[in-house]
């Protein structure tokens, strides 16, 4: 995961408002890490995406009652195969977690479902295992929500966009959020860029935005670009799209947002450069309410 250079803060402490807004949005909260091709090993990448879910564990005020892991493949290969596949892929996720200090008794379920639930026709976004958390939100505390439980030599961190002084209708650029040229598929190196607005819109929960997404290189009466994943010209709208959905299966309420395309008939500066392309191929988010 690239090293994020964007408005953030370093949340180590929460306030109530805030802590209940997180818990409301994290009551059944879902993590997902990828795999690569016919692989169960976890990358370096993966591991850092998982720590995202330690550091939730290892917060004494989140009160978690289990913790469930479930395995999937991709379509290649025979039932069998991807079946054994995907529950060493959910054992590998269960044993780093439990190196990291959580509970066995926490992990009450580990199974792999093979390509049974693909998510969509992209087969890297099927390699995958879901990680589900159940808290019992009936439970209080009035100790402060201090995030400090964290095993020797980790330095994790929740970050989120600092929408303190941002207005309504204002258009912040999701900077470190890239696709695969002329597809809508988005780049593993965008993960880290993606979980901060996740975690955004998990804090704040009167939040709603407007997702819109950008191309470049044409002339503005041309509409949008084609998206060699579905053969259509609407590019942009697919990429907003994907975004929007990277949301919604992590928890977000769908009716907290939209998204459209606008072509490349809002470019930012003239294009006279790759760099110039670079700026204009790019998703924003509008801010509809906070």
């Amino acid at each position: 995961m690239r090293k994020i250079i964007a408005i953030c803060l370093l949340l180590v402490a929460c306030s109530d408002e805030q802590l209940k807004a997180l818990f409301e949005a994290l009551s059944k909260p879902q993590f997902v890490v990828h795999f690569d091709f016919d692989d169960y090993g976890l990358n370096a990448q993966t591991r850092r995406q998982l720590d995202s879910l330690v550091l939730f564990v290892h917060t004494d005020t989140i009160p978690i009652t289990k913790i469930e892991i479930t395995g999937h493949c991709d379509s290649v290969g025979i039932n069998t195969y991807n079946d054994a596949l995907s529950v060493k892929r959910a054992q590998a996720v269960s044993s780093y977690l439990k190196s990291k200090g959580i509970s066995d008794s926490l992990i009450t379920d580990i199974k792999g479902l093979g390509n049974r639930r693909p998510l969509n026709n992209n087969p890297g976004d099927n390699r995958r295992v879901e990680v589900k958390v159940h808290l019992n939100l009936s439970e209080k505390t009035d100790s402060p929500a201090v995030i400090t439980a964290l095993p020797p030599h980790d330095t994790l961190v929740l970050k989120t966009i600092d929408i303190s002084r941002v207005q309504v209708n204002d258009i912040i650029q999701l900077q470190d959020i890239n696709f695969y040229p002329d597809r809508h598929r988005i780049l593993e190196s965008s993960r880290g860029a993606l979980d901060i607005l996740l975690n955004t819109m998990r804090v704040n929960a009167a939040l709603r935005i407007e997702i819109r997404g950008h191309v470049c290189c044409l002339p503005d009466y041309q509409g949008d670009a084609m998206d060699m994943d579905t053969y259509t010209e609407d590019l942009s709208l697919q990429r907003a799209k994907e975004i929007y959905l990277f949301l919604s299966e992590n928890g977000i309420a769908k009716d907290r947002m939209i998204y459209i395309g606008l072509g490349a008939k809002y470019p930012l500066v003239k294009e006279f450069t790759e760099r110039d392309k670079a700026k204009n191929r790019r998703v924003e988010i509008k801010i509809l309410s906070k």
